[in-house]
């Protein structure tokens, strides 16, 4: 696989993560405030996710670079992460 076969491999699974990641955020906004406050670490970590992936996509539109080694890195230990805490 070439490196931009690759990016834009990481970067469709990174979109379908993020709107993962976005479904569950509007199903707990949908819940009660006492069942919200259970949860508000959590939904924290969500937001990060989100912001790690939506800058990495933005990085992988932007360039793809030969040695994509350390993105490589980080995109993947983002989705290692994902699968840990919410499945596949």
């Amino acid at each position: 696989m070439d490196v931009k076969d690759y990016c834009r491999s990481i970067e469709v699974d990174l979109h379908s993560w993020k709107a993962k990641m976005y479904d569950m955020v509007r199903k707990v906004d949908k819940l009660k405030s006492a069942d919200r406050e259970k949860v508000s670490s959590q939904i924290e970590g969500l937001h990060k996710h989100i912001e790690d992936m939506e800058r990495l996509i933005n990085h992988l539109q932007t360039e793809c670079p030969a040695d994509f080694s350390p993105q490589k890195k980080e995109a993947e230990k983002t989705q290692t992460d994902m699968k840990q805490k919410y499945g596949n």
